[in-house]
């Protein structure tokens, strides 16, 4: 290897729809439907390659220093520290992984976070930093792995690594593996406003509550299984066939060429996430950040699309076709009486490629 030290960017993304459906059998982890956005909101990691042990230290990104005072940017770091430094990192973890698939031994990463996208927002900020740690190391040995070989590594961190595997806005199926690129021209370019509370949301308890309310039979799962798609994208008819553990199936649904044409699909673009029957009930506030959101729209303030949970939470993001827009919007949340309950506020875009290059250079 030329040189040890090596840096990228891992974005956030926000899911501008997410239909959540029965379990899959095999491995008890529900089917889901949802087009994903990344957006201009990154973690930064810097590291290097070593033959001793993974060492990690996690540090609060700009975002952070920015809006925390002085006690509250110690809790923050501290509580970094305690919860992402440690083995169970998804970082050290998809290292380990790619280690032992290409057969190294004794190799390990010591690497700095610096944190920007919030813990258990529903950004997935874990996800992204996990997937740019696979495409760096497969960069740094000259690509020993091919994409369905790296998507298998992915499957076993997290429903939303294979996604951040590529850099394509996509829509995402199965538990998460079946990543199929959107074509451009179908994705208009939106400044998204991101409201984070002071407090996180589990994925875990999110789909346990979105499971009690189903067997209340207020709600019923989302009929995936069954969608209307074209004949070239007809891939959830055999769902099963692509959600074993190595992924070797795959490869047949996830390099598709890109989706040129969403009227097949039942969802198109509507917004919607299914965890806000669920969550939104939970924590008031989030229906108070959607209520303003609603109000500012009717007045005429600041022209959202829309406002929504992205992931299971606790993040809420609108969605504006003006920076000017999205901007006074942050600006008008700051002054509410909930404003109080929110630690983060930032902003974002989609098509930030050209804003990337920039950051990287």
């Amino acid at each position: 290897m030329e040189y040890l030290n090596h840096t990228y960017l891992a974005p956030a993304k926000v899911n501008f729809v997410l239909k959540i459906g029965e379990k899959n059998p095999a491995n008890n982890l529900h089917y889901i439907l949802s087009i994903i956005r990344r957006i201009s909101v990154f973690d930064r990691i810097t590291f290097k390659i070593n033959e001793d042990e993974n060492k990690l230290k996690v540090i609060p990104g700009e975002t952070a220093l920015k809006q925390l005072n002085e006690k509250e940017l110690q809790e923050y770091t501290d509580n970094l520290a305690k919860k992402l430094s440690g083995e169970d990192n998804l970082i050290i973890k998809a290292s380990n992984l790619f280690f032992n698939k290409i057969n190294l031994k004794n190799k390990y990463i010591c690497a700095v976070v610096e944190k920007n996208i919030p813990m258990q927002a529903g950004l997935g900020g874990g996800s992204s930093d996990a997937a740019g740690m696979l495409n760096m190391l497969n960069k740094i040995y000259n690509n020993p792995l091919n994409y369905d070989e790296l998507n298998s590594i992915a499957i076993k961190l997290g429903s939303d690594v294979s996604f951040f595997l590529k850099e394509e806005d996509s829509f995402v199926a199965g538990n998460g593996e079946i990543i199929i690129p959107i074509a451009r021209k179908l994705l208009k370019k939106y400044y998204i406003a991101v409201i984070v509370p002071k407090f996180g949301v589990s994925t875990k308890e999110a789909y346990e509550a979105f499971d009690d309310l189903v067997l209340t039979k207020k709600i019923n799962y989302y009929n995936i299984l069954n969608l209307n798609f074209s004949s070239k994208h007809d891939i959830l008819k055999n769902i099963d066939n692509v959600n074993n553990s190595d992924s070797k199936n795959a490869k047949n649904y996830c390099n598709l060429s890109g989706l040129s044409d969403l009227s097949a699909l039942d969802v198109g673009l509507k917004f919607e996430n299914d965890f806000e029957n669920v969550i939104l009930a939970l924590y008031p506030i989030l229906k108070d950040i959607k209520n303003f959101t609603t109000q500012q729209k009717t007045n005429k303030n600041a022209n959202a699309e829309v406002c929504m949970l992205s992931g299971s939470g606790s993040a809420m993001f609108g969605v504006f076709k003006t920076k000017k827009d999205a901007s006074a919007y942050i600006t008008a949340i700051e002054n509410k009486s909930f404003s109080s309950q929110i630690k983060f506020r930032f902003l974002g875009e989609t098509d930030f490629k050209e804003k990337l290059n920039q950051l990287e250079s």
